[in-house]
């Protein structure tokens, strides 16, 4: 003869420790076809009211292992058992509230890890578009370096033309004044070699700076 139950389990902690679950497990292993089980709130205490069918030695068994066992972590404080004469759905339409339940609780978790996902991303385009910045400002700074390169090149080479076009002039002239010439020339020479080692160290420098 089916017979139904109302088990009522009162404590400090009998939410959040799987305790449904583990009672449902024990309605199973016992073959019962019936089981439901809710959390409640009594005042400042956690209540889980499980609802149970089964065959009269079922029941008793589920009563001695509802007394004796409980899931860890949980805190029970009180059980209790009653007669019950309601609806009780089957195990697998338990099953099914059941996974839907916890769906429903992992969703606003899955909520709050998409936003944390959505708060890096964003940080990343920040940080990206700061590097963005900074590689364009390199980019300009390089291109004036190449500028500054391609100038005092162009004006080494001006001073090599001119270099050559003065030494032209001074052998034309050594015929007229030799010793003149001569002076002359050393003068010149040690003021264009002058400029033109300072110039090539310039260039070596920046070359060296930006890696050329």
């Amino acid at each position: 003869m089916l017979m139904k139950l109302k088990v009522i389990i009162k404590g400090n902690r009998v939410h959040e420790v799987g305790y449904r679950f583990f009672l449902f497990t024990r309605a199973m292993e016992l073959g019962c076809e019936r089981f439901f089980a809710r959390n409640q709130s009594d005042g400042g205490n956690q209540v889980l009211l499980a609802f149970i069918e089964g065959e009269k030695q079922q029941l008793a068994e589920f009563k001695v292992f509802a007394q004796n066992e409980s899931p860890e972590g949980a805190d029970v404080v009180d059980i209790a058992f009653e007669d019950y004469g309601g609806q009780i759905m089957s195990l697998d339409a338990f099953m099914h509230y059941f996974s839907a339940d916890q769906l429903n609780k992992g969703i606003p978790a899955l909520l709050r890890i998409d936003r944390k996902q959505d708060k890096m991303l964003e940080k990343q385009d920040k940080m990206l578009e700061k590097q963005d910045k900074m590689l364009e400002k390199q980019d300009k700074m390089l291109e004036k370096q190449d500028a500054t390169i391609a100038k005092l090149e162009e004006t080494r080479a001006d001073l090599v033309q001119e270099i050559k076009t003065s030494r032209d002039e001074v052998i034309l002239k050594l015929d007229e004044n030799r010793e003149a010439i001569i002076d002359e020339i050393s003068e010149k020479k040690e003021s264009l070699d002058d400029r033109l080692r300072r110039i090539e160290s310039d260039i070596s420098k920046l070359k060296a700076k930006v890696g050329i």
